[in-house]
C-alpha cells in the first residue's frame, strides 16, 4: 500500500488536497517540464501509440509537468494518431454520485454541458467535429476516424459500460487505453467487464432501479434515456494493488517520466484477463465490500 494511501485514510480530505498539492509542486521544481520531443517519444514509446491507434485517455493536466498548453497537447496527441486514428476521452458532466443525480431531474444536454474530467476532456469536446454520446451519466467524447461508431449506440444500453458503450467498441478496434499525468487507478475501462458479464459477475455493482432521465440530443430536442446506476459499494476499490498484483504487465503498466505519471493497457488483453480473474472471484474491489 503506497504512503498516500494512509494519508488519505487517515487525514481530513482537505489536509490530503494541500499535501498533494505541496507534493505535486515539489515534482515540478525537481524536474525540467517535459517539452514537445519528450512527449512524442512517450507516446511512441511508451504507450505504443501511433499513426491509425485508437486510444481511450484519462488525463490530468494538473499532474502533469510540460512546457506547452493544454490545447498543444491534444494537437499532438491528434497529430500523433492522425487521420486513421481515434481518440476517446471520458466526458461526465458532474461529479457526485449517477443516483443522486439521475433523482435530481436535471437534463443532460449533448451539446452544452461541459465536462468535469479535466481540461483535456474539455477541449476534447469542443473540437471540431467530435462525437459525444448520449449517456447521461458516462457520456464519453471521440475525435477521429471511428468517432460516431463508438459514439452512436452508447444510450441504448441501460449498462453504462455495457456491449454498446465507447468501452467496449473501443476495445473491439483494438484500442488502448491510455494515462497521461495519471496512474491506472483512473482507469474507468475496468467497468467494462462488470457490465458486460452482468450476473455473472461476483459482486453487485449496479443498483437494481433502471432510472428513465431526459437528455437533450445534438438537434436540441428533448429525448428519454434509460439507465442503471452504480452500486453504493463500488467506491470500495482498489484498481492499482489489482493491477500490480494480478494483471500482467502486457496488459498494463504504469510508467514514470521525470517525475510525471502515465500507464498503458491493451484494452483485448486486460479485458481477458479481468474475465478469467472475475470466474475466480478475484476483482478490483477490496473485502471491505
Amino acid at each position: 500500500m503506497l504512503i498516500s494511501k494512509y494519508v488519505y485514510k487517515f487525514l481530513p480530505k482537505t489536509v490530503f488536497i494541500k499535501l498533494r498539492k505541496v507534493y505535486r509542486s515539489g515534482l515540478k521544481s525537481l524536474y525540467k517540464p517535459l517539452n514537445e520531443k519528450e512527449f512524442r517519444s512517450i507516446l511512441s514509446e511508451k504507450l505504443g501509440i501511433r499513426k491509425g491507434s485508437t486510444v481511450f485517455i484519462h488525463s490530468s493536466v494538473d499532474f502533469l509537468n510540460t512546457d506547452f498548453d493544454t490545447l498543444r497537447l491534444l494537437e499532438i496527441l491528434v497529430e500523433t494518431v492522425g487521420a486513421d486514428g481515434t481518440l476517446v476521452f471520458p466526458c461526465w458532466h458532474f461529479s457526485y454520485r449517477a443516483e443522486d443525480y439521475l433523482r435530481s431531474g436535471q437534463v443532460f444536454d449533448v451539446r452544452r454541458s461541459p465536462s468535469v474530467m479535466g481540461m483535456l476532456s474539455e477541449m476534447a469536446r469542443r473540437w471540431q467535429g467530435a462525437e459525444r454520446s448520449l449517456h447521461p451519466t458516462n457520456s464519453i467524447v471521440a475525435i477521429g476516424k471511428h468517432a460516431a461508431y463508438i459514439t452512436k449506440d452508447h444510450h441504448m444500453d441501460i449498462y453504462p459500460c455495457g456491449e454498446l458503450s465507447p468501452y467496449y467498441r473501443a476495445m473491439e478496434l483494438g484500442g488502448t487505453v491510455a494515462g497521461i499525468g495519471v496512474d491506472c487507478m483512473f482507469m474507468s475501462f475496468v467497468h467494462c467487464v462488470e457490465d458486460t458479464l452482468k450476473d455473472k459477475f461476483p459482486l453487485k455493482t449496479r443498483m437494481d432501479e433502471v432510472f428513465t432521465t431526459k437528455v437533450k440530443n445534438i438537434d436540441g430536442n428533448l429525448a428519454e434515456v434509460k439507465t442503471l446506476a452504480a452500486h453504493p459499494m463500488i467506491r470500495n476499490n482498489d484498481i492499482r494493488t489489482f493491477v500490480k498484483k494480478h494483471i500482467s504487465p502486457e496488459a498494463c503498466s504504469n510508467i514514470q517520466v521525470k517525475g510525471n505519471r502515465f500507464f498503458r493497457a491493451d484494452s483485448r488483453l486486460l479485458y481477458s484477463e479481468m474475465v478469467k480473474l472475475a470466474g475466480e472471484g478475484i476483482t478490483i474491489y477490496t473485502k471491505s465490500w
